[in-house]
């Protein structure tokens, strides 16, 4: 076969191939603390992290709430209203400076120390420090588990809205976060956020990134 058609069949199997790996199934759960270092965070209580090909979702003690990839808004549910309403991606940062505000919310940019390789539960990892004078925070990440841009911009949101500094460092931090601690004064050692489970299938995906049957949408 002439060396063109072999290339221009080989092409043709990677297209085909591309889909497969996009849509690749799993389902990652994680746990966050945000009220431990963020006390005005503290009513939300521990927030379970449910990721998907398709999308994440959050449940906490108040009210849960989704975003499928590539969507501008969350859709959040609240269980005692049984309302569900969209709110902007971009709009966390605001609600988050309404409720408080953190002590690291005027911190530089942090410096980066060595990586390490090891292990978060069964999975293989990476960690990137971030430094703070004579504080840090571990980030673990991992790449086998395929990037989850809607996962990505949430948290990026998120740790804008607490600490700008730290989230240009995030961003240039990759891979999929299994596990963040603070090494503070006040926080040694403190789980931020951990991996709970991980599993090589999207069993519950479609159920989680839609609005329960017992909810109304909101005007």
């Amino acid at each position: 076969m002439p060396r063109s058609r072999k290339g221009g069949l080989a092409a043709a199997l990677l297209l085909f191939a591309l889909p497969l790996v996009a849509a690749q199934p799993y389902h990652l759960t994680l746990e966050a603390n945000p009220g431990a270092p963020f006390p005005f965070l503290g009513k939300f209580g521990t927030v379970t992290l449910d990721v998907y090909p398709g999308g994440v979702r959050a449940e906490t003690l108040l009210m849960n709430a989704f975003s499928r990839n590539g969507a501008s808004t969350i859709t959040v549910e609240n269980p005692i209203t049984r309302l569900a309403t969209n709110e902007p991606i971009t709009g966390i940062v605001a609600a988050l400076q309404k409720l408080g505000r953190s002590e690291v919310a005027d911190a530089p940019e942090p410096s980066r120390g060595p990586d390490l390789d090891g292990r978060v539960g069964n999975l293989p990892a990476r960690r990137y420090r971030l430094i703070y004078g004579d504080a840090w925070i571990d980030v673990w990440t991992a790449t086998s588990i395929p990037e989850n841009l809607q996962l990505r911009a949430i948290v990026a949101e998120l740790v804008r809205g607490i600490a700008p500094g730290t989230a240009v460092a995030l961003r240039k931090i990759p891979g999929t976060p299994l596990y963040v601690e603070l090494n503070f004064r006040r926080f040694h050692k403190l789980p931020l956020l951990r991996l709970k489970s991980f599993a090589p299938n999207s069993d519950g995906e479609e159920k989680a990134l839609r609005v329960g049957r017992l909810y109304f949408s909101a005007p």
